[in-house]
């Protein structure tokens, strides 16, 4: 079971966070979801037959208003890459012989969730290995529009995601077998979006806690699913809340039951389960230097897993990095 551990990032860190982002949801999307439900639910449909010009303005410029950075052990600092320049990657550290993180924040991608999410996912990966990782900022549209807006946005950020990558690699020639993309909440369904793109090309993809409102009874063409890439693994830590709690890749970890983590129920209560919600992005950061913290066993429920029915003979692997990709099926810890 999991358990709480020194390493992980303070809790101060997660508090701006979550206070943030339930103060944004809390105030935008849960207002605007109800309204928009059943316009959201046909997104293709409704693109082609609303006027919603300031949404398509946003859909036609997309690469003006997404920021990709890359990090290397050669240059910690960041480099931000103009992708309206096809050679322009030649002029930067990257190095296609390495792995290719791609890093996606969450809806509201403040300052706090950039520097929590990317800056720490990005900082642990260069400590450990030798990689390219490149963080999306696609802050600017979370900005300017409303969730349920920023929702119908999500397949072009996606798409450009992927024309990004057929840059980085020669039209997926030259290190494409390399690229894992993360995305939380979110920036799960836009990685999911970007593997579509690619015909399932992409190697893996991990979603942190895919995000629930507006996406609960979506079809699977509409939100990250298996097919998406060749492995697709999900951590659920605020499932049915912020999160959707149902299976949706090769493998599904559900830590602590997968609904609320450890530390977080005061602050749960108090930002409809935004902490929880963030320990997504903590555990995996976490499991790329200590894998061992994270085994976990294939089991039918978290109560039988708490009965100890399923520890013994039981498949295991660690979730996070270093996950097992021939083990398919739900994992508890």
């Amino acid at each position: 079971m999991l358990v709480t551990s020194k390493y992980f990032t303070s809790c101060s860190n997660v508090v701006l966070l979550v206070i943030l982002q339930y103060i944004i949801l809390s105030g935008n999307c849960l207002e605007s979801g109800h309204g928009v439900d059943q316009l959201i639910k046909n997104q293709d449909l409704t693109l082609k037959e609303m006027d919603f010009f300031y949404v398509k303005l946003k859909i036609y410029n997309m690469s003006n208003h997404l920021s990709y950075w890359l990090y290397t052990r050669e240059q910690l600092h960041g480099q931000l890459l103009n992708m309206s320049d096809p050679s322009m990657i030649k002029s930067t550290n990257f190095n296609a012989k390495n792995p290719i993180k791609i890093l996606v924040h969450d809806w509201f991608g403040s300052f706090y969730e950039k520097e929590y999410f990317c800056s720490h996912i990005m900082k642990t990966y260069l400590h450990a290995k030798r990689c390219n990782v490149i963080c999306v900022d696609w802050k600017q549209l979370t900005y300017d529009l409303s969730y349920a807006s920023a929702k119908i946005n999500v397949k072009y950020i996606g798409y450009d995601i992927a024309k990004a990558l057929k840059i980085l690699t020669n039209n997926m020639k030259v290190g494409s077998k390399n690229i894992h993309l993360i995305g939380h909440g979110m920036g799960v369904h836009i990685v999911g979006y970007t593997g579509k793109k690619l015909n399932g090309q992409i190697s893996r993809i991990t979603g942190l806690d895919p995000a629930l409102p507006l996406y609960e009874d979506t079809d699977p063409k509409y939100r990250i699913n298996k097919n998406d890439a060749t492995f697709v693994d999900i951590i659920h830590t605020n499932g049915n809340s912020l999160g959707l709690f149902k299976s949706l890749g090769h493998i599904d970890f559900y830590p602590s039951g997968g609904r609320s983590q450890l530390n977080c129920k005061v602050l749960d209560k108090v930002t409809g389960g935004a902490c929880s919600h963030a320990k997504a992005i903590d555990y995996f950061a976490h499991s790329i230097l200590f894998k061992e913290e994270f085994k976990s066993f294939r089991c039918a429920s978290w109560r039988e897993f708490r009965m100890g029915e399923c520890s013994e003979f039981a498949n295991s692997t660690y979730m996070g990095e270093y996950v097992d990709k021939k083990q398919t099926g739900n994992y508890y810890l």
